[in-house]
């Protein structure tokens, strides 16, 4: 029982009285509460006692607490802590309080009457625990003889638990023996498969003859199904009586009494027994039915044993394939191609043979995953790895390490241009577009590939080398295969070098952005600003875009990069207009940047977020905002594309096409496109004097965008002769090194100021 404390005692009636009051004029207690004021909410003044007012009747009740020391206990304090108390003070009872409130009194003849209640409870539950003993010990001691009984039936079925099947002959050796145990004349044990069908069924009481005749299994569609879909036992004196008594088959003896219990396990129904008509007449009986039960129980311990162990094996062969084989491709992994490596290096020493390692890495993969989605992405890489494999021989192995890395390995190899005739033939077969989705994708690989025993002699060192030579096959302009060289490992050494500090610059503020003039060709006034960014490392210094705007578009760093570039042109740009020269600034806009995949959550594409964001925090008006699109990034998914520019069209920003002439060149796209600017190829500027062919193809630009009512802007002008030519043809806006090289923030600053003051003054451009 529960700690008896002071709450589980307190007297159940006690007079309260006030303070002023005498005791004859109230009733004869033992015990009195006396309170000022008020005897419901007053302030509790004490006890006093029967005795003291025998000692002193005509005091009041204020004086006879007065002379008696005032002692006080709580609630939930412990009985024998409250009887200490009294002991210590000579009292018989204690007044209870509760925050200072009056609650009650405990006296010591109120804790011992609880106390004796307190053991009668306990004998009348310790009669009630000894006669359930006793009934227990009866049920146990018969338990055991029908258990004894049931031992011979049993010891068949736990013999098989080391099995991962059930054999029919122990399921006929335990139905027999349970028929015989509950002298049942027919009996039949039926196992489920996992769709619920019937996979084992054995019987007795009836004869081979008598079997063939009825020539099918009960199909558990009546008595039966309900043993098997409720879990549940049937004892029936008269099968004939219940609603459910049908699916027995045709020609089966006519049964009376039926006995059927579920063979289960923690509510999986593994099948059903049942029995019928005793040989002696008899019902079956509760005893009958317990016995049954017992003995499914077996059973279906053997049955839940076996599936368990089948799981096993499934798990042990599932973990194994985990192991050796990529999940999504169904390739072998690393894990795997080391064995397979390892052996094919083993047989290359000695039969003096060489093997080729050919490192396969997608081009662009990354593109492919922002712009239409991971799960294409996967779908891409499932698609490639068939086509590798159908280029490979019987011998050769495809592996997959992981992302869109694969690695081909050549065993048994006498030429080394075995191994390039393997890389073209992959190159070829990738050259066709797959067919993913609603989308048609382009998969070009870079292949570097190394040879043992040339490049290494295992397979740490190959895989090395080529990846060294992939590398190297993308700096060439990918879709490409080389064979591994010293040189090659270290210009990939350094791409993952260079990789390594990319994609720390951006947090550690290494970016800055310098801007190059646009000039008004025919006023000479500044119109505009191209925003260039520039990346100075404290390890590898000044780093040229050439070298790390391809990697951080490979990566997908251009991402946040660009975002960073968006919000620092903008703010530079409200710079320059709160200081008087209202120009607008232009922006390069990367594939990546533009192709991002738009997900769930976005309400809008994430490169409107982007410029939004970025004009938001600036202020910036959106007509001084130019951003620059490659003809590439037109012709990729136009339908979305024609969407992004109609977008950034209606907040107000202008668009222009960069490096014009140099990409698809399909005039058709300048009519349906919303475009501003063409943006002449510094390429083409940079011979229009000398070079008969660009002189056509720039003028030819320049009038075909004033029939279009589009402006032209010439890059790369660098010499008066030049911006004369561009002069005549009407070109309107112009940028080089003529005028200035890109300066730096506050170089542009002084540069404006500059020619203001040269333009107030009338100078004229040159």
């Amino acid at each position: 029982m529960d700690r008896l404390i002071v709450r589980d005692c307190l007297l159940p009636q006690i007079s309260r009285v006030l303070e002023e009051e005498r005791p004859g004029t109230v009733s004869n207690q033992p015990l009195y509460a006396v309170f000022r004021e008020s005897v419901d909410n007053g302030i509790f003044c004490g006890l006093a006692t029967a005795q003291d007012v025998m000692q002193h009747p005509s005091w009041i009740f204020a004086d006879l607490t007065e002379h008696r020391e005032s002692k006080c206990v709580s609630l939930d304090m412990s009985v024998d802590r409250a009887l200490r108390t009294m002991d210590q003070h000579d009292l018989d009872a204690l007044p209870v309080l509760e925050q200072q409130s009056f609650v009650g009194v405990v006296t010591r003849q109120s804790i011992l009457n609880v106390l004796l209640q307190r053991e009668r409870t306990l004998l009348k539950q310790t009669r009630i625990l000894n006669k359930r003993l006793a009934e227990e010990h009866e049920q146990i001691v018969s338990w055991s003889e029908k258990l004894a009984k049931l031992h011979e039936a049993s010891r068949s079925l736990l013999t098989v638990l080391a099995h991962t099947s059930i054999q029919n002959d122990l399921l006929q050796i335990g139905i027999e023996s349970l028929a015989e145990l509950l002298e049942a004349r027919y009996g039949a044990i039926g196992i489920l498969d996992a769709s619920g069908e019937l996979n084992h069924f054995v019987y007795t009481g009836i004869n081979a003859e008598l079997a063939e005749r009825i020539g099918q299994f009960p199909q558990g569609k009546g008595l039966l199904g309900v043993v098997i879909q409720n879990n549940v036992s049937l004892r029936l004196d008269d099968m004939s009586s219940h609603p459910q008594s049908v699916g027995f088959p045709e020609h089966h003896p006519p049964m009376k009494t039926l006995l059927a219990v579920p063979i289960a396990y923690h509510d999986r129904v593994y099948g059903r027994i049942y029995l019928s008509d005793k040989e002696n007449g008899e019902l079956f009986s509760k005893q009958d039915e317990d016995l049954a039960f017992s003995f499914a129980h077996s059973l279906s311990l053997v049955l839940d044993n076996a599936r368990e162990i089948e799981e096993v094996k499934q798990a042990r062969q599932s973990l194994d394939y985990m192991a050796h084989f990529d999940a999504l491709t169904d390739l072998p992994n690393r894990t795997l191609l080391k064995d397979r490596m390892d052996q094919a290096i083993s047989q290359a020493q000695r039969k003096q043979r060489m093997v080729g390692v050919l490192f396969l890495d997608l081009d662009n993969f990354k593109v492919v995953n922002d712009t239409i989605g991971h799960t294409c992405g996967d779908e891409l890489l499932k698609s490639v790895a068939q086509q590798i494999s159908d280029c490979l021989r019987e011998g050769d192995t495809v592996a997959r390490l992981g992302g869109d890395e694969f690695i081909v390995l050549l065993p048994d190899l006498s030429d080394t241009q075995d191994a390039a005739k393997v890389a073209n033939k992959i190159l070829e077969l990738l050259n066709s577009p797959f067919d993913i989705g609603q989308h048609e994708v382009y998969a070009s690989v870079s292949i570097g590939i190394s040879i043992y025993p040339h490049n290494s002699k295992n397979m740490e060192g190959l895989l090395s080398n080529a990846d060294g030579a992939m590398y190297y096959a993308k700096k060439l302009g990918k879709n490409n295969y080389q064979f591994f060289t010293p040189e090659m490992n270290r210009s990939a050494q350094q791409y993952i070098k260079l990789e390594k500090y990319l994609r720390r610059a951006l947090e550690q503020n290494e970016f800055v952005l310098h801007y190059q003039p646009q000039v008004d060709v025919k006023t000479g006034r500044i119109i505009g600003m191209e925003a260039l960014i520039r990346w100075m490392n404290p390890k590898l210094g000044l780093v040229n875009p050439a070298d790390f705007i391809p990697l951080a578009e490979d990566t997908g760093l251009i991402v946040p990069i660009g975002a960073w570039v968006l919000k620092t042109a903008c703010k530079q740009a409200k710079f320059w207009q709160q200081n008087g020269f209202p120009i607008r600034v232009a922006v390069n806009m990367s594939s990546r940047q533009f192709h991002q995949i738009q997900s769930q959550q976005q309400s809008q594409h994430p490169l409107l977020d982007d410029v939004l964001n970025a004009l938001d925090e600036s202020d910036l008006p959106p007509e001084l905002l130019e951003l620059e699109i490659t003809e590439s990034i037109l012709m990729q998914h136009l339908d979305t594309t024609m969407e992004i520019l109609n977008a950034l069209k209606n907040i107000g920003i202008r668009l222009s096409i960069d490096d014009f002439g140099t990409g698809y060149s399909s005039l058709s796209y300048l009519k349906r496109f919303p475009i501003d600017i063409l943006k002449i190829d510094k390429s083409f500027v940079n011979d229009i004097t000398t070079d008969p062919s660009d002189k056509a193809i720039v003028a030819a630009i320049t009038v075909m965008a004033q029939q279009l009512k589009l402006e032209v802007v010439a890059e790369g002008v660098e010499t008066l002769a030049q911006l004369e030519f561009l002069r005549k043809l009407q070109c309107n806006f112009v940028q080089g090194y003529y005028f200035s090289k890109p300066l730096s923030a506050d170089d542009g600053y002084a540069y404006l100021l500059a020619q203001d003051d040269l333009n107030r003054m009338g100078a004229s451009i040159g």
